[in-house]
């Protein structure tokens, strides 16, 4: 489901719709709106976020990074002042801070709206934007290799 929203959404920012015709300035106007709403859906995720930090001890991004603006907390005053960073994309949506939080907030899901927006409006990541691209050239994230790389790839 995110990953056809980030391709619809890659679509839109580059100026073409799903059936492959260049958007009208609707839908690009309809683009700004949307994320305009999704960011101020991912601010509300945090209005009741009373900053205490429990979020972080949970945290495998701060564990590693050990930096107060990829914690939980960081992001929740990131979106409250609604602020959009490429800190946001530094999140594994293992919702540990989630089951830490006392308030039963749902940081993923205000991190995710905010990512969605952050795409719509042109600030994704760019190796997000390559991956998508060389799903539609070659049909793999990886881009164009030779099958003995395809090989080595495993699951489970």
């Amino acid at each position: 489901m995110i990953l056809l929203n980030v391709l619809r959404v890659i679509m839109v920012k580059n100026k073409i719709t799903e059936a492959g015709r260049p958007a009208d300035s609707r839908q690009v106007a309809g683009a700004k709106i949307e994320a305009d709403n999704l960011m101020e859906e991912a601010s509300e995720v945090f209005d009741s976020c009373i900053k205490c930090g429990m979020c972080k001890s949970l945290c495998p991004v701060f564990k590693v990074l050990k930096e107060e603006q990829v914690s939980p907390r960081g992001k929740a005053i990131i979106l409250s002042d609604k602020i959009m960073d490429k800190i946001l994309f530094e999140c594994t949506f293992c919702k540990g801070c989630e089951r830490n939080c006392p308030l039963d907030i749902k940081i993923c899901d205000g991190v995710k709206k905010a990512r969605e927006a952050m795409v719509l409006r042109g600030k994704g990541l760019k190796s997000n934007e390559e991956m998508m691209e060389n799903i539609r050239k070659y049909g793999t994230p990886f881009g164009k290799g030779d099958k003995k790389d395809l090989e080595k790839l495993y699951c489970c």
